[in-house]
């Protein structure tokens, strides 16, 4: 059995805390969420950075106090606090040799939260895509044809394109609140 894992909001914290860690440091430097969030909600539809995010909002809004290297290292150092370490203790079970992970979005800013996480050496292959997550998916499937795969993802929408009936041995979990129990279920005792 294979599993592939992805990575913001499955196995990483990213809106619920990487987001709210963000917020906090902005407003702690004089910027506020009421000006940062429609800033963080435009960003969000291109391919993300921090950096640019921080960037834009200094620019465009002549702020000044701000240090963008500072507040950028001030915002991911706490990156490795923000792992579902539940999660993380399944993934060291079942062993590097059958966990995959997968990430969507820019693909520096992606390796960065990964670093700091400190979770690569826990997959035996790390996958960053800027578009679906559907080529990454299938080949893994097509590779392991022999075995069961089960994808992981908190957003439905990464499944919906998916063909079930070319790789009959996918299966997939959407990680919601009840994501680690239905994990669980499927794993062999």
């Amino acid at each position: 059995m294979k599993f592939i894992f992805d990575f913001d909001d499955v196995l990483f914290y990213n809106t619920k805390q990487l987001k709210e860690h963000m917020y906090i440091c902005l407003e702690k430097v004089g910027v506020s969420r009421n000006i940062v969030e429609p800033y963080y909600t435009e960003a969000r539809k291109k391919e993300f950075s921090l950096k640019n995010l921080i960037s834009s909002l200094v620019a465009r809004e002549n702020i000044k106090q701000i240090n963008i290297k500072d507040i950028c290292e001030e915002i991911m150092n706490e990156c490795k606090n923000f792992v579902n370490k539940e999660l993380l203790e399944v993934i060291k079970k079942i062993g590097k040799e059958n966990c995959f992970l997968i990430s969507y979005g820019q693909e520096k800013f992606q390796q960065e939260k990964i670093k700091r996480t400190s979770v690569a050496s826990l997959f035996s292959k790390i996958i960053i895509v800027q578009e679906s997550k559907k080529e990454a998916v299938e080949k893994i499937c097509a590779r392991y044809k022999d075995e069961e795969v089960i994808f992981i993802d908190d957003k439905a929408h990464h499944f919906k394109d998916l063909d079930f009936k070319k790789y009959p041995n996918l299966k997939t979990i959407l990680y919601d609140e009840q994501g680690l129990k239905k994990l669980f279920s499927i794993l062999p005792q």
